[in-house]
């Protein structure tokens, strides 16, 4: 869709304060494709501008998927850089670095990654939205109306008067707006963390593959549970849990008859029968959870997992491969046919969370 369409590189949003993560990811990935580039990056804004100096940036965008991706939340083509001289006409630059870009749009966002809810800059974006989509009407850059086979069109705020402006098509564009999805607290959920877990099983996973894997009448097990947010979700599903910690769950779970609380160590416990998910968002370092969890696929005590690793001040980026490679080694050591998923959610903090499907694994042709 966007192979005749001039480029000049990547724009990737991401969690503020990881932009050096994702930097490095970015490096990593196009660097299998021999496309390399540089970036100049500031910490805690929210984003990556990746320049590609050699090697075609069209092709590796085709090839990427943000959801596959750790720190990368949103992903963009980038068709140019525009600084606008006045504040009184930001539309006139940004069209005319359109115009000659090779390609016609059928929808136009215009975002502020950087910026909080109430920031300036959302502001200016969310007042920018009529008077730029009637100019590119006008220049025949856009449709009438919203058409999906067309790319969407992206400008990003960077200042007031500083813009990128981009393109974005699935599948390495994530469908949701800035890469995040919008969830709404449920008020009888013991912690917020359950949004972490809703958001996990969201993005990770596409519709019918949760349906495969996430079913009612299964059995799981949450360690380190309390007060119970991972667990109050996966009774929501249809699951019944056993939840382990030497904390108290919420009241309202511990009358729950779906629940089963065990006052224990999570990286003690052992269920007496093999369960289909174990969960867990302890607080420890990276390599014991992992270790843990390793455990539990390797001797066959879950069909799946899903958990938190909790990352280092420094080198997260080397932390998180250290971690994956070790899992995948004790996974084929096994002889356990599994596939791992890892990304940073909206609702993580410092840490990233894993997914593994051990096999066989969903897909369309097998979701009752």
């Amino acid at each position: 869709m966007l192979h005749n369409l001039k480029s000049t590189g990547l724009l990737a949003y991401c969690r503020k304060g990881f932009e050096k993560e994702c930097l490095q990811e970015l490096q990593q990935v196009a660097g299998q494709y021999l496309v390399y580039g540089y970036s100049r990056i500031q910490d805690q804004q929210g984003w990556v501008y990746w320049q590609v100096s050699q090697g075609n940036a069209n092709k590796l965008y085709a090839d990427l998927r943000s959801d596959q991706m750790v720190f990368v939340r949103q992903l963009y083509l980038v068709i140019g850089e525009v600084e606008a001289e006045s504040a009184k006409d930001r539309v006139s630059p940004v069209v005319e670095a359109l115009q000659n870009c090779g390609s016609r749009f059928g929808y136009l966002r215009i975002e502020a990654p950087g910026d909080d809810e109430q920031g300036s800059l959302r502001g200016l974006s969310k007042k920018l939205v009529a008077p730029m989509s009637s100019a590119m009407k006008a220049a025949g850059l856009l449709t009438a109306k919203k058409d999906s086979r067309l790319p969407v069109c992206f400008v990003t705020c960077l200042t007031g008067q500083h813009f990128l402006v981009a393109a974005g098509a699935k599948p390495a564009m994530s469908h949701f707006e800035e890469g995040i999805p919008r969830l709404r607290f449920d008020p009888e959920a013991p912690s917020r963390s359950a949004l972490k877990i809703e958001e996990a099983f969201m993005v990770m996973l596409e519709p019918y593959e949760k349906a495969f894997v996430l079913k009612r009448g299964q059995r799981g097990v949450d360690l380190g549970a309390a007060p119970g947010g991972w667990t109050w979700y996966m009774v929501s599903q249809g699951l019944r849990m056993t939840a382990v910690d030497h904390g108290a769950l919420a009241p309202s779970l511990m009358q729950d008859a779906d629940v089963a609380y065990v006052a224990s160590d999570g990286f003690v416990y052992k269920p007496p029968k093999p369960v289909d998910w174990v969960v867990c968002d302890i607080v420890d370092k990276p390599t014991r959870t992992l270790e843990r969890m390793a455990d539990w696929l390797v001797h066959g005590w879950t069909r799946y997992a899903l958990f938190n690793l909790k990352l280092p001040m420094k080198s997260r980026f080397d932390a998180v491969e250290a971690c994956l490679q070790k899992l995948q080694q004790k996974l084929e050591s096994a002889e356990v046919e599994a596939e791992v998923r890892v990304k940073q959610l909206y609702h993580d903090r410092e840490e990233v969370t894993v997914i593994v499907l051990t096999a066989p694994f969903p897909d369309k042709s097998n979701v009752s």
